[in-house]
């Protein structure tokens, strides 16, 4: 086996010698792997590449699936890089290659480097290919990551029975939310109330949520006293939904404020319409307290 992880090795550095300057890496076969974990908003698996860092294919809910490079190695990078399916070295039919291309951003301070728009990296490797991510450093040396499918196939099915259980939004998409109304309205519309259950989804599934604030407010039309009513009614319809969805009626705090802290002007029917909302804030636990 390790004479194979040798000659496969020899063979991606023959296969780049006409990229001078590129420099291959590789894990050896013999001790290369792939490592699952997941929960109900993120599935991941993990590869070490030997000597360089880490590559990761992550299916976040509500997001789609990235693949992402990670690794000190990565500097001065400019926007032209590449991800190619590749031939396994042992493979005797030449595979239909991808050219895969996507919105891609780096972060230095992480020395991360993120593809969205994945799956097909994950099904290439599932089909028994490897993957070739090519890296320009600008001026510098270039970096070939080359992925192998060795011991690829009992994660991956981990990795796809998560993905199947993700839930439909992640945090960043629920911590906060808006919900507006027509005038003189308390209902809840339908589009909102499939918001409402991915918030319920999300709130059951993440034991971190200790508390949602529920907030009501309305136009300055009418009287206060009326306002003020209206702005609660909302808010309680909203609350009413998500313990239908099976929140804890415990976790919800209701507050009303009628017509006050407008966030557009009343003047024109397009900000009372933006003053005629509810919003929905999820509170949770963190290393540093609540926030």
């Amino acid at each position: 086996m390790i004479i194979k992880s040798i000659i496969a090795m020899l063979m991606l550095v023959v296969s780049c010698s006409a990229c001078a300057g590129e420099k291959v890496w590789l894990s050896p076969l013999d001790s290369s792997s792939w490592v699952f974990s997941g929960n109900k908003t993120e599935c991941a698996l993990s590869h070490v590449v030997e000597g360089f860092g880490v590559a990761k294919i992550i299916a976040e809910a509500g997001a789609g699936t990235r693949l992402e490079i990670i690794s000190k190695e990565l500097k001065n990078l400019t926007g032209n890089h590449s991800v190619d399916s590749i031939p396994a070295s042992w493979a005797t039919e030449k595979p239909n290659n991808i050219h895969y291309q996507s919105d891609v951003s780096f972060t230095l301070l992480t020395h991360e480097l993120v593809f969205n728009d994945a799956d097909e990296v994950f099904e290439r490797l599932d089909q028994g290919e490897w993957i070739q991510v090519r890296l320009n450093g600008g001026g510098q040396k270039t970096h070939t990551v080359v992925l192998s499918n060795v011991n690829f196939e009992a994660p991956s099915k981990q990795y796809l029975s998560c993905k199947g259980n993700l839930i439909s939004l992640n945090y960043q998409q629920v911590r906060s939310s808006e919900f507006y109304y027509p005038s003189g309205s308390t209902l809840v519309s339908k589009a909102d109330a499939r918001v409402l259950y991915g918030i319920s989804e999300y709130v059951q599934g993440i034991r971190s949520i200790k508390k949602i604030l529920i907030d009501g407010y309305s136009d300055n039309q009418g009287r206060s006293a009326v306002n003020l009513r209206m702005s609660r009614e909302r808010a309680e319809e909203v609350a009413a939904l998500l313990i239908e969805f099976g929140v804890s009626h415990q976790m919800i705090q209701i507050r009303s404020h009628g017509d006050r802290y407008p966030i557009a002007d009343n003047r024109s029917a397009d900000g009372r319409q933006k003053n005629r909302r509810v919003t929905v804030r999820l509170i949770k636990n963190s290393a540093a307290g609540m926030q």
